[in-house]
């Protein structure tokens, strides 16, 4: 029973399920014949066979959606019970009368879907029960309209039925599917209804009746205008208008200067004929020179350069040379060497790499690498050891990449002091590297 009661629904929701359609044509009365097959109620305690049914049908439409129905169907099948029951197989016969109340959607179209509920005489006649009682039914259908008058009708519903509980004490609840065709006729309602301006919305119901081709109308018929700027939408070229402005036949903002942008938005409604503009109208500058692109001979100005009337740069004496970074110039702090050595640390060398890249992004720089000493030891050995040292950081430039030609080493030993030789503050400052420009 509920494997059954699952393909029902699904065949209710498949029928009533609306779709896209012309428009068709809307009758007063319909007559229809159908054919179809039902699902016995199987009382839990029988196992029915699904059984056909026929039946015939005349209903009316009182207005655009709502509909009355009268029906005469038969369905037989045969009910196999349990052998326990002493019943055996049997067939059974049941005959409805039935009047529905339809609700019907997409009045007009080709193809229509509606709901049903409604009451009827249910006859059952079997060996065991012959009843008559009032059935309920609920349902869901569709029609398909070919032509004027005829079309297809589908239809699927549930029929619940009380029994006599001095015959079976059970409500008996049947499913049923059905396929058949119509006829519709009566009144000039089964012809196309008149539309003279062809908006959708049939004369007799149009309260505009001279709509424009091509404007959307509201269900009276009448054009609808979104912006309210006398323009219907559908034929309006500019359907956001600003409230109150001005339109034109298409329904557009006028434009004066015809640059492109509607005189409500143009903050430069005097452009000259052709020239570009941005989105407030105004005159493109795309370098910002001051002179507007289309009188602009030199588009390409580099910003804040200074220009003529014609947009192009006006010549500037030619810019000093860069003057070379301080360190050139400076005591190269934290270059160190391995007591009484020319041997550079590794952090030395760290820093030495760094005045390497200085250095090879000035190549038209040359320098003095000069090395000092304290004043303790001998002054021949120290005038060594600071020549030394000075060619050992000259040779580790040119081993970055330095060109070698722009790089002078020097030793001056302890001729040079910068600080006291008396402290070992003043001593270590006197150890040292210096770099200084050459011609």
């Amino acid at each position: 029973m509920r494997k059954r009661m699952l393909i029902l629904l699904a065949a209710l929701a498949i029928l009533a399920t609306p779709a896209a359609a012309e428009k068709g044509q809307k009758s007063d009365w319909e007559l229809g014949a159908y054919g179809g097959i039902g699902f016995p109620d199987d009382y839990d305690i029988a196992n029915p066979q699904d059984g056909w049914l026929y039946g015939a049908r005349f209903g009316y439409f009182f207005s655009d959606h709502w509909s009355l129905e009268g029906s005469i169907q038969d369905f037989n099948s045969r009910t196999d019970f349990d052998p326990s029951l002493g019943i055996g197989n049997v067939d059974i016969g049941l005959r409805s009368y039935r009047l529905n109340v339809l609700y019907n959607f997409l009045p007009g179209h080709s193809f229509r879907w509606f709901l049903t509920a409604g009451l009827g005489r249910e006859f059952t006649d079997s060996p065991f029960v012959n009843s008559h009682n009032i059935g309920r039914n609920l349902g869901a259908g569709a029609r398909w309209y070919f032509g004027k008058y005829f079309g297809i009708r589908l239809d699927g519903r549930v029929v619940s039925i009380p029994y006599d509980k001095s015959q079976l004490d059970e409500r008996q609840a049947n499913m049923e599917l059905a396929a058949g065709v119509l006829w519709s006729f009566g009144g000039a309602a089964s012809a196309p209804a008149a539309d003279s301006d062809g908006d959708g919305v049939s004369d007799r119901k149009d309260k505009c009746p001279d709509t424009p081709a091509g404007a959307r109308v509201d269900e009276r018929g009448c054009p609808i205008d979104t912006d309210g700027d006398g323009v219907p939408d559908g034929i309006d070229a500019c359907p956001d208008s600003p409230r109150g402005s001005k339109v034109d036949a298409k329904g557009c903002p006028p434009d004066s200067d015809q640059d492109g942008v509607t005189d409500d938005k143009d903050a430069c409604p005097g452009t000259p004929q052709g020239a570009p503009v941005d989105d407030k109208g105004c005159p493109r500058d795309s370098d910002g020179d001051g002179v507007f692109d289309h009188l602009d001979r030199c588009p390409d100005t580099p910003p804040d350069a200074k220009v003529d009337s014609s947009g192009c740069p006006i010549p500037e004496a030619p810019p000093a040379p860069p003057e070379p970074p301080k360190m050139f110039n400076a005591v190269l702090e934290g270059v160190n060497f391995a007591t009484n050595s020319s041997r550079l640390t590794a952090d030395s060398m760290q820093i030495l790499d760094k005045v390497a890249d200085t250095l090879k992004e000035w190549p038209d720089v040359k320098v003095e690498i000069g090395g000092h000493t304290d004043s303790q030891g001998n002054d021949a050995s120290n005038l060594k050891l600071s020549g030394a040292r000075a060619e050992s950081v000259r040779k580790y430039l040119v081993s970055k990449g330095v060109d070698g030609s722009r790089l002078t080493a020097k030793g001056y030993g302890e001729t040079v002091p910068i600080a006291d030789n008396g402290t070992a503050a003043g001593r270590a400052q006197n150890r040292r590297v210096e770099l200084k420009t050459i011609p």
